[in-house]
């Protein structure tokens, strides 16, 4: 009898070993996560919206704004990027200051940031409404897209999907070429200016795309997240003899990598634990049934020549002739939101191992428990100087971390 009850007792020890390891919500601690998202956006909600829905984003290191003399000004990127930052403040808490910050900025991206006469929208705005830069930037054309998508998601109104739709419409007619990726950088009537590609906007787009594809049933939008998706599979992923697979991070005119350090080509790893998540989503999405596996090859690079197996965290570029081992507080944030989407795909131990190892190593370097927020880089022993990065890597990890868990956001207000 005591043997059975040991051999019952063994069983019983080991299902729960096993059922952690393929229960996202018994591995990702949830309240931590919406603590700390919730602590971090209450103290951008307090420094940087400004009346007229312009962001601020030069934040000192004690969450004062900087700033020079004349009117504010900001760049397409990081209106977008705070746009969702305030959004999904609004989906974890229904608090409705953040509502009310992500609306302001939205009116005044398509108010002023929009161009109206030959479409997208212009990298640089004043305050006060002036264009301080009228090109058109891919990189900046991506967030604007993912902005109003995630508007039109959290909110449900009719005018913000609708110039979520237009704004797609106007980017992919004006940056896409011909050979099925972006121009990166483009003047106000979409005449290319840059020769050189990367694949970084293509990325983001590819991100917001499937948040558009989200909020609209328009049988476009799937196929053109489909043809972006599969241009990125297809022409840039380069295989490897042992199964892995990394993209390239820079390119020439027609997206052949380009060689060598000196050429400037690299391979990001942050951006290869991002393609895993984007992937497993699209083909959560319904986009392609082969996104899954080739997220798996790329996860299987990523771990293999960019992951510190002795401290965790992902290191930060691989170049021809050796490695640069800086890590970077947005490449942790990516390296965990790629396991989470990983692991939730196929339950792995040793997922869940470098989760809660990285997940240690951002907690004790990266995050700044003096002041709260954010060090750019690892700062082992505090105190490091520096402005507080913006919280987009950061809200968007500890949204995908409470979705994973099933504590996605907080109850609607009644």
């Amino acid at each position: 009898m005591p043997r059975r009850l040991t051999a019952l007792l063994l069983c019983v020890l080991l299902l729960a070993a096993c059922e952690r390891t393929t229960q996202p919500e018994r591995a990702i601690d949830a309240a931590w996560h919406r603590e700390a998202m919730a602590k971090l956006l209450e103290h951008w909600l307090q420094v940087s919206p400004n009346p007229s829905g312009l962001f601020r984003t030069a934040i000192s290191r004690d969450w004062k704004a900087e700033g020079g003399q004349g009117p504010a000004r900001l760049e397409l990127t990081m209106q977008g990027r705070m746009i969702y930052s305030m959004a999904m403040g609004y989906e974890l808490t229904r608090d409705p200051r953040y509502l009310q910050a992500a609306r302001r900025g939205t009116d005044f991206l398509l108010e002023h940031f929009h161009d109206p006469v030959q479409g997208g929208f212009f990298n640089v705005v004043s305050e006060d409404g002036q264009v301080v830069a009228d090109r058109k930037r891919a990189y900046g054309q991506a967030f604007a897209l993912l902005a109003l998508s995630h508007m039109a998601r959290i909110t449900g109104e009719a005018r913000y999907r609708q110039a979520a739709q237009q704004a797609w419409q106007e980017i992919s007619g004006g940056m896409r070429d011909a050979q099925g990726g972006l121009v990166e950088v483009t003047t106000r009537s979409f005449v290319p200016e840059s020769k050189n590609r990367t694949q970084n906007p293509v990325m983001h787009m590819f991100e917001a795309l499937l948040a558009l594809g989200q909020v609209t049933d328009d049988p476009g939008v799937k196929k053109d997240t489909r043809a972006l998706g599969d241009f990125v599979v297809n022409r840039l992923m380069q295989g490897l003899p042992d199964g892995s697979a990394y993209i390239p991070e820079w390119y020439d005119e027609g997206w052949k990598p380009l060689p060598t350090h000196e050429a400037g080509g690299y391979v990001e790893v942050g951006h290869q634990f991002e393609w895993v998540h984007l992937l497993y989503s699209a083909q959560a999405q319904g986009v392609s049934d082969i996104y899954g596996p080739v997220a798996e090859r790329l996860l299987l690079y990523a771990l293999r020549q960019g992951y510190d197996e002795i401290d965790g965290g992902a290191f930060e570029r691989i170049y021809s002739d050796g490695m640069e081992r800086g890590k970077v507080y947005w490449q942790q944030l990516e390296c965990l939101h790629g396991l989470i989407a990983a692991a939730g795909a196929e339950p792995r131990p040793d997922l869940w191992r470098r989760m809660d190892q990285t997940l240690g190593l951002v907690r004790a370097q990266f995050m700044d428990s003096q002041h709260g927020g954010w060090w750019d880089r690892a700062c082992p022993r505090g105190g490091c100087d520096g402005k507080q990065p913006e919280p987009y890597h950061m809200a968007s990890l500890h949204a995908a971390a409470l979705k994973a868990a099933g504590a996605a956001s907080a109850p609607r207000a009644r």
